[in-house]
């Protein structure tokens, strides 16, 4: 079995919250692991796997409407990307999930802390500095994803390549309106899959993949090893895995203290202007609108 339901972005979005909601839906199968990234290759011009991989998977799939992963950086790859995943998935739709792209910047530069992908003493603002002083035929390359934070959040011309593939088969969605109402968010969804949202359970909707920072790298590694081990009851039961987390973060743990000053803003809301005017003026072409304030 292959998909027919891909949530292709953007990281740091609410892509595994989404992907856990609906996959608390009799209807529809995740997969394991939720991200198999298999069409992340063509993205850095590399083969793809054998399909059987992508496959396994999908593995305990049993005739749902739907069989669904979430990779959120399928989004980046663009036309080499839509284009192929077209051909191999000629019945599959997408979910886009647009975020603020200064806070999912922020967002983002925090969960490559609490990765260990980036130094701990790196500021944000070291961080911006660091992004803007490599050359983007650097940044480009899959070793240096880290630093690709800024890019990320130009939409505009990504969003025109996958609507030129997909068209009706593709549907943009806020964070806003996730963070303000999940439920609703999630009923949205099921209604455009053409699915009942009243078999979901919404009390089990927990809000998943929040960014941390650990007082024990070593713990940390091992928890992802767990977490990676466990996936197929996460996905299939994601109520469980809260408790376990509650503890965990408990004990291992600490407050992030990284800052987003107000002259980082001001330059970030400069450098993303443009491409935000863009994004807006191409959705609402598409009849898209309640916009969320960030792209007024």
């Amino acid at each position: 079995m292959l998909p027919n339901l891909l949530i292709i972005g953007v990281p740091k979005a609410g892509t595994t919250s989404i992907f856990s909601y609906l996959n608390l839906h009799k209807d529809v199968f995740g997969s394991n692991p939720k991200e198999p990234g298999y069409f992340h290759p063509l993205r850095w011009g590399e083969k793809l796997a054998n399909i059987a991989k992508y496959e396994k998977a999908f593995s305990g799939y049993s005739n749902q409407k739907y069989a669904m992963e979430a990779t959120p950086g399928y989004f980046y790859g663009g036309k080499k990307v839509s284009d192929k995943m077209k051909n191999l998935l000629p019945n599959s739709k997408v979910i886009i999930v647009l975020r603020d792209p200064i806070q999912r910047l922020f967002s983002f530069y925090k969960y490559k802390l609490s990765l260990g992908h980036i130094d701990s003493g790196l500021s944000f603002d070291d961080y911006l500095e660091k992004c803007k002083s490599m050359a983007i035929n650097e940044k480009i390359k899959k070793e240096n994803y880290d630093f690709w934070g800024m890019e990320g959040g130009l939409y505009a011309d990504l969003l025109e390549a996958w609507h030129s593939t997909y068209g009706d088969n593709l549907k943009v969605c806020f964070f806003d309106d996730l963070v303000k109402d999940r439920v609703q968010f999630t009923s949205d969804i099921c209604s455009w899959l053409g699915i009942n949202f009243e078999n979901i359970d919404s009390t089990k909707m927990v809000i998943e993949n929040k960014s941390m920072l650990y007082r024990s790298k070593s713990l940390q590694n091992f928890a992802i090893s767990f977490d990676k081990n466990l996936g197929a009851l996460w996905n299939f039961m994601p109520f469980v895995k809260k408790p376990f987390s509650f503890v965990y973060n408990l004990f291992n743990s600490k407050p992030h203290n990284a800052v987003l000053s107000s002259s980082s803003r001001k330059e970030l809301e400069k450098f993303y202007e443009k491409d935000i005017a863009k994004t807006r003026s191409f959705l609402e072409q598409k009849q898209i609108s309640n916009f969320p304030e960030w792209m007024n």
